[in-house]
């Protein structure tokens, strides 16, 4: 990619000097580990080759100039799904994308701006929420479920600088306590890192973790849920034990909540609706109920993230309830209202991915979501015309036997799907 953009100085001069007065934050990389991996791996065999032996138009390439190039692919650039192939299905591989008018936005761990690349490579810019005039656009090179060491850490090492924004201030991040460890002193106290006075404090009693302390929990979390195997009583383990010590929200608890949920869905994809395990469907549910509520704190207003969230929160609600209606768990009324609330949910969803192109998962799940859409619609018009059935049982013993067979109907159209 350094041969690239060197190559436009011939090709494409304007475009090379537009690259060229990015940010590459070359002084404070010099010296680094960074600096010397891209010194053994990309300056020295480019210098050695002899490409460059000769000016490229007057342009002199040094080593120096290699490492500018590198740094601001490595501060401006973020991580793209491949094109699509010949045929239209998106491809597998992963790159680096640098677009130039990006890069004038700055970084914000809950950005206001969000990035949708199609399958195409073109990017296209959302407001996240209404932008006021005069007010910054930003992006995020960070994960959001990451926490705020994980996301310090990565903007330091990868992008050269300390973010500060609203999140990064909280010591709670925003409530969340994604990097909260419980405190030894009281039962139901979260401690959490203040940077202005650096010290791990609990929110109810006020009492002091030692910083040696946390560093020795947090690093034998990580290594423990980072060796364990994706299988789910494995997993169940380690979100048990880390619970305890750590808390249910905390970053590297929800990692393996993720993986967990991961692991259910491929089961309910894998298996017929009906023989799917009830507590595989309940588990899905609990899940999907703790995670969602976390995104829609982050990343307020449009966001991918919680849009996929909440279409697999509706597709538990609906799996759970048509289970819990088959075994007699839950009375037909009961049904329709999660069914409705599935609905909203499933709007929400589809909402949030609209802008996303044809071309990209998101998109074809966006389809996927429509055609749900008008079934459940069909679905809940069915469980309202059971009910009315239901309501005239009392007048005659037909009309008890036409609400029994509106049940059964209705189990058999429905039971089997996922």
């Amino acid at each position: 990619m350094p041969v690239r953009c060197l190559m436009l100085y011939r090709s494409n001069r304007e475009r090379y000097h537009e690259i060229m007065s990015m940010e590459s934050r070359l002084e404070e990389r010099r010296g680094t580990e960074i600096w010397d991996i891209h010194e053994k791996f990309v300056v020295k065999p480019l210098m050695e080759s002899g490409i460059f032996a000769e000016k490229f138009d007057e342009l002199e390439v040094t080593g120096e100039l290699i490492q500018r190039i590198c740094g601001l692919l490595d501060a401006n650039t973020f991580e793209i799904r491949g094109n699509v192939d010949s045929r239209g299905s998106q491809m597998g591989n992963l790159a680096r994308g640098l677009y130039p008018k990006t890069t004038l936005m700055v970084h914000s761990c809950m950005p206001n701006t969000l990035l949708s690349v199609d399958g195409y490579s073109n990017v296209r810019v959302f407001a996240t929420a209404p932008v006021k005039m005069g007010e910054i656009l930003n992006i995020s090179y960070t994960r959001s479920l990451f926490g705020t060491y994980d996301r310090q850490t990565h903007l330091r090492k990868g992008k050269y600088f300390v973010c500060t924004c609203r999140r990064c201030k909280d010591p709670t991040e925003l409530g969340t306590h994604l990097s909260s460890i419980r405190c030894l002193e009281c039962d139901d106290g979260l401690c959490s890192f203040y940077t202005t006075d650096p010290r791990w404090e609990c929110n109810k009693c006020h009492k002091l973790l030692k910083r040696e302390y946390v560093n020795e929990v947090l690093c034998a979390a990580r290594d423990d849920i980072m060796a364990c195997p994706p299988e789910i009583r494995d997993l169940e383990r380690v979100i048990a034990k880390h619970s305890k010590v750590l808390n249910p929200y905390h970053s590297l608890v929800i990692e393996a909540k993720q993986t967990l949920l991961g692991e259910l869905k491929s089961i309910c994809m894998s298996t017929d609706a009906m023989a799917v395990p009830k507590p595989v469907l309940r588990r899905k549910f609990e899940l999907c109920e703790e995670i969602l509520p976390i995104l829609r704190t982050l990343e307020p207003g449009l966001s991918r993230l919680v849009g996929i969230a909440t279409y697999e929160y509706h597709a538990a609600l609906v799996d759970l309830s048509r289970r819990n209606f088959d075994t007699t768990e839950i009375r037909s009324h009961e049904l329709l209202d999660n069914l409705i609330k599935a609905e909203g949910e499933l709007k929400q969803a589809i909402n949030m991915l609209l802008f996303e192109h044809s071309s990209t998962p998101e998109g074809q799940l966006v389809k996927r979501a429509m055609r749900e859409l008008k079934e459940l619609r069909a679905e809940i018009a069915v469980v309202r015309a059971m009910i009315e059935d239901e309501n005239l049982e009392s007048q005659s013993s037909r009309n008890q036997r036409n609400s029994n067979s509106s049940n059964n109907n209705y189990r058999i159209k429905f039971g089997k799907r996922r």
